[in-house]
């Protein structure tokens, strides 16, 4: 019993460390600071868990934004999980223009627990109605931000 309890406390440490990023010390002729060595902040894009947020912005791309009778804007999403061990869950910020250039909505699906090595595709609409005589075609779908997180 007491070995089930060692191990258990064993795990549970090295969870803690994992999960805080802890680093040793090493030696180094820095000042002290500490930093990823990039000045840029990512503009789309935020990770929950062990990723980089710039790894999450680039799982999930649009393969497709047309007017669709019935359906007004759609945006064909797809969400690809590279990991080899954990499933994630997606929440993408999808905003639609209409092809006159007028705002029409913003939308914030879910892409749920993608499961490693896998893609996972969603479709997201925005009511539209052209106008009468104005063009069905050139509207837009940009994913303004991604949120992965682990499950």
């Amino acid at each position: 019993m007491k070995l089930r309890y060692l191990r258990a406390a064993a795990v549970s440490g090295f969870a803690v460390i994992a999960l805080t990023g802890a680093s040793g010390s090493g030696c180094s002729s820095d000042s002290g600071e500490q930093g990823s060595g990039s000045d840029a902040t990512p503009t789309a894009g935020t990770a929950t868990g062990e990723d980089d947020a710039g790894d999450a912005r680039r799982d999930v791309e649009i393969s497709n934004c047309a007017y669709a009778d019935k359906k007004g804007i759609t945006a064909q999403l797809s969400a690809t999980n590279g990991s080899a061990t954990a499933s994630y869950t997606y929440k993408v910020t999808v905003k639609f223009t209409a092809p006159d250039g007028t705002p029409l909505a913003t939308q914030t699906p879910s892409l749920p627990y993608v499961r490693p090595g896998r893609t996972d595709t969603a479709d997201v609409a925005t009511p539209y109605t052209p106008k009468p005589g104005a063009s069905t075609t050139g509207a837009k779908c940009e994913i303004t931000d991604v949120v992965r997180s682990i499950g």
